[in-house]
């Protein structure tokens, strides 16, 4: 909702700017990105082509709807120029899918050239996803990575959501009823999570700790993990 609403509320304030709203299959983005632009977009101003997956309003402003379910499948928009460019659920992609995309963020006009994206923890994206926006910098706080385009993490919990914890109290208790790892992803908003993690109980608030300078006097204890190539 919240990429559909900002994609609305650009394309009215910059008269024909272009736009691309991204999910992994074509299956994902009918089913949930274009049912809820139809639902949302006022009929006076937007109508949608079913056949092109592109809504175009009356200022001139247009979005495209499209999908990448295969690496080579980035090349369909190989000439294509966009203000904007959001994908939704960012970990279903690759990062070179990824990086190709946001090449397609140009243009001539002087209206902002940005990318947004949408995601839980979790997906083949995860890792990338994590050390390009979580890691290098506390939520909330914009960063430039090597003098390159800033990048901001924000977070946002479930709480957060009032429109959707009022409609649906009971949301939370079938969040609460998953198993571990997808309750930590999907309640809790967790990075700490992989596949193959040894230590699962690992949580950052509760096992990270700002740095300090160690007292001399403190005993110091190092640990090598020779791995499986050690075995005889």
């Amino acid at each position: 909702y919240g990429q559909i609403v900002d994609a609305l509320l650009f394309a009215l304030r910059y008269p024909r700017s272009k736009q691309l709203i991204l999910r992994r299959t074509f299956p994902e983005l009918e089913k949930s990105l274009i049912r809820t632009a139809l639902a949302l977009y006022p009929r006076e101003i937007f109508s949608f082509n079913s056949s092109t997956h592109t809504g175009k309003f009356k200022n001139g402003s247009c979005i495209d709807f499209g999908y990448c379910a295969t690496e080579n499948d980035v090349y369909q928009y190989q000439s294509a120029e966009y203000d904007v460019v959001r994908f939704d659920e960012l970990t279903h992609f690759t990062e070179a899918q990824y990086l190709y995309l946001i090449s397609r963020v140009r243009g001539a006009n002087d209206f902002p050239k940005q990318i947004k994206s949408s995601t839980n923890p979790g997906g083949v994206g995860h890792s990338w996803v994590k050390e390009r926006f979580v890691d290098p910098s506390p939520p909330g706080v914009p960063f430039a990575a090597d003098n390159r385009m800033r990048r901001v993490f924000i977070p946002s919990l479930l709480q957060d959501n009032g429109f959707l914890t009022r409609s649906d109290p009971d949301y939370r208790s079938r969040l609460e009823a998953l198993p571990e790892r997808e309750r930590r992803a999907l309640l809790y908003g967790d990075w700490n999570i992989f596949e193959g993690q040894y230590f699962t109980e690992f949580r950052r608030e509760l096992h990270v700790i700002e740095p300090f300078e160690i007292p001399r006097g403190w005993r110091r204890y190092r640990t090598l993990d020779y791995g499986l190539d050690r075995l005889a």
